[in-house]
Protein backbone atom coordinates (compact mmCIF):
# COMPACT_ATOMS: atom_id res chain seq x y z
CA UNK A 1 0.00 0.00 0.00
CA UNK A 2 1.54 3.43 -0.55
CA UNK A 3 0.31 6.70 1.49
CA UNK A 4 1.11 9.99 -0.21
CA UNK A 5 1.66 13.23 1.79
CA UNK A 6 1.18 16.48 -0.13
CA UNK A 7 1.50 19.80 1.23
CA UNK A 8 1.13 23.57 1.24
CA UNK A 9 2.29 25.49 3.78
CA UNK A 10 3.39 29.14 4.46
CA UNK A 11 6.41 28.69 6.81
CA UNK A 12 9.53 27.09 5.44
CA UNK A 13 9.99 25.71 9.41
CA UNK A 14 6.73 23.40 9.13
CA UNK A 15 7.59 22.54 5.51
CA UNK A 16 11.31 21.66 6.82
CA UNK A 17 9.56 19.42 9.78
CA UNK A 18 6.47 17.98 7.39
CA UNK A 19 9.92 16.86 4.99
CA UNK A 20 11.98 15.71 7.74
CA UNK A 21 9.62 13.35 9.79
CA UNK A 22 8.02 11.64 7.25
CA UNK A 23 11.75 10.68 5.35
CA UNK A 24 12.69 9.93 8.60
CA UNK A 25 9.82 7.50 8.73
CA UNK A 26 10.82 6.20 4.90
CA UNK A 27 8.92 8.67 2.60
CA UNK A 28 10.44 9.30 -0.47
CA UNK A 29 10.29 12.37 -2.51
CA UNK A 30 8.07 12.47 -5.64
CA UNK A 31 8.03 16.25 -6.04
CA UNK A 32 8.76 19.27 -4.24
CA UNK A 33 5.69 18.88 -1.91
CA UNK A 34 4.72 15.66 -2.64
CA UNK A 35 5.89 12.35 -0.74
CA UNK A 36 5.17 9.08 -0.95
CA UNK A 37 5.57 6.39 1.71
CA UNK A 38 4.93 2.57 0.80
CA UNK A 39 4.80 -0.10 3.00
CA UNK A 40 1.78 -2.94 4.93
CA UNK A 41 -1.27 -1.30 5.90
CA UNK A 42 -0.59 -1.61 9.27
CA UNK A 43 2.25 0.53 8.52
CA UNK A 44 0.46 2.72 6.74
CA UNK A 45 -1.67 3.49 9.99
CA UNK A 46 1.10 3.95 11.97
CA UNK A 47 2.28 6.88 9.81
CA UNK A 48 -1.10 8.11 9.60
CA UNK A 49 -1.53 8.62 13.25
CA UNK A 50 2.04 9.94 13.47
CA UNK A 51 2.10 12.75 10.80
CA UNK A 52 -1.42 13.77 12.34
CA UNK A 53 0.65 14.73 15.39
CA UNK A 54 3.41 15.93 13.47
CA UNK A 55 0.86 17.89 11.65
CA UNK A 56 -1.53 19.59 14.65
CA UNK A 57 -1.37 23.47 14.57
CA UNK A 58 0.18 24.34 11.47
CA UNK A 59 -1.32 26.28 9.39
CA UNK A 60 -2.10 25.31 5.73
CA UNK A 61 -3.33 22.54 3.25
CA UNK A 62 -1.94 19.02 4.56
CA UNK A 63 -2.92 15.58 3.36
CA UNK A 64 -2.58 12.10 3.65
CA UNK A 65 -3.52 10.18 0.52
CA UNK A 66 -3.78 6.33 0.84
CA UNK A 67 -3.75 4.99 -2.49
CA UNK A 68 -3.54 1.33 -4.15
CA UNK A 69 -0.59 0.47 -6.31
CA UNK A 70 -2.80 0.62 -8.93
CA UNK A 71 -3.99 3.91 -8.73
CA UNK A 72 -0.03 4.83 -8.23
CA UNK A 73 0.77 2.67 -11.57
CA UNK A 74 -2.26 4.44 -13.62
CA UNK A 75 -1.18 7.89 -13.26
CA UNK A 76 -0.93 10.25 -16.13
CA UNK A 77 2.48 11.76 -16.51
CA UNK A 78 2.38 14.60 -18.54
CA UNK A 79 5.98 16.29 -18.04
CA UNK A 80 8.55 15.07 -15.83
CA UNK A 81 12.33 15.68 -15.23
CA UNK A 82 14.75 12.65 -15.89
CA UNK A 83 16.14 12.71 -12.19
CA UNK A 84 12.09 12.01 -10.96
CA UNK A 85 11.96 8.96 -13.32
CA UNK A 86 14.90 6.97 -11.78
CA UNK A 87 13.61 8.32 -8.15
CA UNK A 88 10.74 6.62 -9.03
CA UNK A 89 12.26 3.76 -10.27
CA UNK A 90 14.16 3.07 -6.97
CA UNK A 91 11.12 3.91 -5.05
CA UNK A 92 9.14 0.84 -6.73
CA UNK A 93 12.04 -1.66 -4.82
CA UNK A 94 11.34 0.44 -1.37
CA UNK A 95 10.77 -1.51 1.28
CA UNK A 96 10.31 -0.18 4.86
CA UNK A 97 10.54 -2.80 7.46
CA UNK A 98 9.17 -1.44 10.82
Amino acid sequence: MLLMLAYDVPEQKHQNLLRKEFERLGGQRVQYSIYLFSGEPHEVEKVIRYMRRVALGIEGDIRLLPLEETAWNAQIIISEIAATTQRLRELQEFIKVW
